[in-house]
C-alpha cells in the first residue's frame, strides 16, 4: 500500500487525508499544533467559547453539490442544525437604520421604504444577486483532469454570471456602495466584502446568503474540524499532532519524505503540502522550486491584497437575546492602526447555547488588520495597544448599550500576529489572495515544477480562498495522485456517517481521469 504525507491539518488536510484513505492509500498526516483545523477553530476562555472562524459557510443548502461534499467529509451530518438569521447584519449611520435582510425579497422591500432615491440601483442589486441564485460550477474534479466535454461544461455554467462579471468586475466595492445615497445602505454593503474588493465579489456573497447556501454551522468552526478529524481516524487515517515538518526530501525530481524539527525522517510515496505555500516553497523546499504566480502576487499587495484581522473577544455578563445578532453602528471617533475610525462591527453568538454560562453570552468585534503595522510593535507596544483598543471598544458598547455597563469583560484579543503564531498564516492572513478589480484570479494547479510526485493542497491554490477552496483543493490533490498512480475508478465503501450515500455515488467521489 502506498503511502500519502500531509502537511498540515487544516480542512485542506483533512479533506486530502479522508479522499486518500478512501482511495486505498495509507496516508499520515502531520499538524504543528495540539488540534487539527488550522484556520478552522475555535478556543476556550473563562468558560467562554471563542469562535476564530466560521462567519457563513458556503454549502449549507442540502441542494447544493459542495454540501455533498462537506457530508462526504463528515463536517456537516444530517443532523447538523444550521443557522440561517432573517437580518445578515444592521447597519446605524448617520441617523439612518438598515437592516441587510437574508430574504431577497424584504430586503429589496426594505431598502425601497429607507430610501425611496435608490429604487433604481436597489432593483439592479438585486438583480445581480439572483444571478447566483442555483449557481454551482463542476466541483467533481479539477479542471485539468477534465475531459473536453467537462471543461465545455465548466465553461458554459459560468454563462449565467458573465453579465454581472462584465459590469461589477472592474469596479471596487466602495465604488459600487457610493451608486447609493443613503449613507447605511452604503455601510451594510461595504461590511460584506473588504472595500477595496471587485464588486463582482459582493454580489457573489450575497448570491450565496440570500439563496440559502450560506448559513453557519451550529456548534462553532472547532466542531466542524472535529468531526472531520473523527472521519479521517474512523478511516485509519494516521494524524500526528505537535510535529512539524522541517524539510521535504527531494532526490532526483521525487520527493521522497520529510524531514521533522526533531530530526525524524518520515518516508512516503507522495507528498501533499496543505500549510500556508509560503512555507513549502521558502522553508520545507527552501526556496528551490519557487513558484512565479505566487511570487509576483506577493510583490503587489495593492492589487493582490491579503486578509487578515484583529479581533476583540469580549464575555457579556448578560443575556444578548434582545440585542442584534451582527451590528455595524457609529460610535464617537476612535483610533485603530493608523486610521481614525467612527463605525463599529460587532457579533455576538446568543444562538450557541454551549459557547457561553447561562445568562451570559460572548462578542466578537472585528476590525481589518494591517499585519506591518503590529509586526513593528515592540512586544510591550504591542500589548498595551491591544489593550487601549478594547478598552476604546469596550467604552463604546457599552455608550450603545447602557444596559451592558460594567458587564463586559475582554477574553482575548488576536490580531495578524496571532494567526502567524498559531496558523503559520502568511503574514497573518486567514484567506488567500484578495480579488480586486486589477488582479488575475489564480488557478493554481497544485503541481510543483520540478518535483514529480507532490501536490499541493490549500485554500491559495483558487479564488476566492476560504474554507470551500480548502475543501476542493484538498480533493483534487488526492485525484491528481490517482491520476499520477494509474488508478482510475476507485471503489470504495460508504464513508461513516454519510447517511446512507450509494457506493455508486461514492464511488464518483473518487473517479476521475486516468492516462492523462
Amino acid at each position: 500500500m502506498k503511502t500519502v504525507l500531509i502537511i498540515g491539518g487544516g480542512i485542506a488536510g483533512l479533506t486530502a487525508g479522508i479522499y486518500a484513505q478512501t482511495a486505498g492509500f495509507r496516508s499520515v498526516m502531520i499538524e504543528k499544533h495540539h488540534l487539527s483545523g488550522g484556520e478552522c477553530t475555535g478556543w476556550d476562555r473563562e468558560g467562554f467559547h471563542i469562535d476564530g472562524c466560521i462567519h457563513w459557510l458556503m454549502g449549507t443548502d442540502a441542494k447544493s453539490g459542495l454540501n455533498r461534499i462537506w457530508k462526504e467529509v463528515g463536517a456537516l451530518q444530517e443532523h447538523t442544525v444550521i443557522h440561517q438569521p432573517e437580518i445578515i447584519v444592521r447597519v446605524e449611520c448617520e441617523g439612518s437604520t438598515v437592516f441587510l435582510y437574508r430574504d431577497i425579497e424584504k430586503c429589496k422591500a426594505h431598502f425601497l421604504e429607507v430610501s425611496p432615491q435608490d429604487r433604481e440601483e436597489t432593483e439592479k442589486l438585486c438583480g445581480y444577486i439572483e444571478a447566483f441564485f442555483g449557481f454551482e460550477p463542476p466541483i467533481d474534479q479539477p479542471p485539468d483532469l477534465m475531459n473536453p466535454v467537462q471543461l465545455a461544461g465548466l465553461l458554459l455554467s459560468m454563462g449565467s454570471i458573465g453579465g454581472v462579471k462584465r459590469t461589477l468586475g472592474k469596479i471596487t466595492v466602495r465604488e459600487y456602495a457610493g451608486r447609493f445615497r443613503n449613507p447605511a445602505i452604503r455601510k451594510a454593503l461595504c461590511s460584506i466584502v473588504p472595500e477595496s474588493f471587485s464588486a463582482f465579489i459582493l454580489a457573489s456573497s450575497l448570491g450565496t446568503l440570500m439563496s440559502g447556501n450560506g448559513g453557519r454551522p451550529a456548534e462553532g468552526s472547532r466542531a466542524l474540524a472535529q468531526r472531520m478529524e473523527a472521519r479521517y481516524k474512523d478511516l485509519g487515517g494516521e494524524l500526528l499532532l505537535r510535529r512539524e515538518v522541517e524539510q521535504i526530501v527531494v532526490d532526483g525530481g521525487r520527493a521522497t519524505g520529510v524531514v521533522l524539527t526533531d530530526g525524524t525522517k518520515i518516508n512516503g510515496d507522495y507528498i501533499v503540502p496543505c500549510c500556508d505555500p509560503h512555507i513549502t516553497f521558502e522553508r520545507l523546499l527552501g526556496g528551490r522550486y519557487n513558484d512565479r504566480k505566487f511570487q509576483d502576487r506577493d510583490r503587489d499587495e495593492q492589487t493582490y491584497p491579503l486578509q487578515s484581522s484583529v479581533n476583540i473577544a469580549l464575555g457579556i455578563d448578560a443575556d444578548l437575546a434582545e440585542v442584534e445578532r451582527a451590528l455595524l453602528f457609529q460610535t464617537a471617533p476612535y483610533d485603530f492602526e493608523d486610521q481614525r475610525m467612527d463605525m463599529l462591527s460587532c457579533k455576538h453568538y446568543g444562538d450557541e447555547p454551549s459557547f457561553a454560562p447561562m445568562g451570559t453570552g460572548v462578542m466578537n468585534v472585528y476590525f481589518h488588520g494591517d499585519y506591518g503595522w503590529w509586526k513593528a510593535k515592540s512586544r510591550k507596544a504591542y500589548t498595551e495597544e491591544k489593550d487601549r483598543l478594547a478598552a476604546d471598544v469596550i467604552w463604546r458598547i457599552e455608550e450603545r448599550f447602557p444596559e451592558l455597563k460594567g458587564k463586559i469583560r475582554v477574553l482575548d484579543v488576536t490580531t495578524p500576529l496571532t494567526h502567524q503564531r498559531y496558523c503559520g498564516a502568511h503574514k497573518g492572513s486567514w484567506m488567500a489572495y484578495g480579488t480586486t478589480p486589477r488582479g488575475k484570479q489564480l488557478f493554481h494547479n497544485g503541481r510543483v515544477r520540478g518535483i514529480r510526485n507532490l501536490c499541493l493542497g490549500g485554500q491559495w491554490l483558487m479564488p476566492p480562498g476560504g474554507l470551500p477552496a480548502a475543501l476542493l483543493t484538498g480533493k483534487w490533490a488526492v485525484q491528481r495522485i490517482q491520476n499520477m498512480d494509474g488508478k482510475r475508478t476507485v471503489k470504495s465503501r460508504v464513508l461513516p456517517g454519510t447517511d446512507g450515500l450509494s457506493e455508486s455515488s461514492m464511488n464518483r467521489v473518487v473517479s476521475i481521469r486516468g492516462g492523462k
